[in-house]
């Protein structure tokens, strides 16, 4: 479907919980509704798709469909709004979590387009090609390789709503997967590019990072918990390896 586009335009994009349930007449653009947390199934005339965080599900303009929220807490999105010709347009779920600016788009893209410069919105419109073209890339990729990678599906799901619970455990995921940890770990790599703990330790540290930015917390240990790390100060050695400067300093920076 992505392959060539004519004529894009990008709308509006929002950042936001959704309703319980809805339902939909006629979409008046296209969308890419990405889910940062809770999860979502839609309903298309008896075709359901559910939607887990990292994923992102696509809705062709002039589609009729409902959803409705399956998880406890509140499901939270992002959305790219946009018009253009698609060849044969189909509702499909994706999965960004391979996607390189996952953070960027589900943190900062809403915020530039909305409130940001007129260079920032030519940085949104390269977000927006990028995205394209991670999903051509996903749809021209073989059968065997995505059913491979669907081995691994249920751990995946389970470490996106578990993520920053710091008693997650890496040991056991392959269980959820009924496969032995050595081929989960082989899959896991060949798929992210990284150990399960990498994968973990990156999302957690770019999780803390955004926190520390949005100067709504001024304790490190607050920041730490909130990002899956029961011990502040092995955090604040994570953080310092990756970003050069311990939170501390971060915050003093603010």
């Amino acid at each position: 479907m992505f392959d060539n586009i004519e004529n894009t335009e990008i709308v509006s994009s929002l950042c936001q919980a959704c309703k319980k349930e809805s339902r939909i007449v006629n979409r008046k653009t296209n969308s890419f509704i990405i889910r940062t947390k809770g999860s979502v199934v839609y309903d298309f005339s008896g075709k359901k798709i559910r939607v887990n965080p990292g994923d992102m599900m696509f809705l062709p303009k002039g589609i009729t469909y409902c959803y409705k929220t399956v998880s406890e807490d509140k499901s939270y999105y992002t959305s790219i709004n946009f018009l253009g010709n698609i060849e044969n347009p189909v509702p499909k779920c994706y999965s960004l979590k391979n996607f390189y600016a996952f953070e960027r788009i589900t943190g900062n893209f809403t915020d530039m387009w909305n409130f940001g410069s007129p260079s920032d919105k030519y940085k949104c419109y390269a977000l927006f090609y990028d995205l394209l073209s991670y999903l051509s890339s996903l749809e021209n990729t073989g059968y065997k390789e995505k059913h491979r990678f669907s081995v691994i599906d249920p751990a995946v799901y389970y470490l996106t709503e578990h993520l920053y619970d710091p008693s997650l455990k890496t040991d056991k995921l392959h269980r959820l997967c009924g496969i032995s940890d050595t081929y989960f770990r082989k899959i896991f790599i060949s798929r992210f590019g990284e150990s399960p703990q990498s994968y973990i330790t990156q999302k957690r540290i770019s999780h803390a990072r955004t926190l520390l930015d949005s100067g709504d917390f001024d304790s490190v240990k607050d920041i730490a918990f909130s990002s899956g790390y029961s011990d502040a100060l092995y955090f604040s050695k994570v953080f310092k390896k990756h970003f050069g400067i311990t939170p501390t300093d971060a915050i003093k920076q603010i």
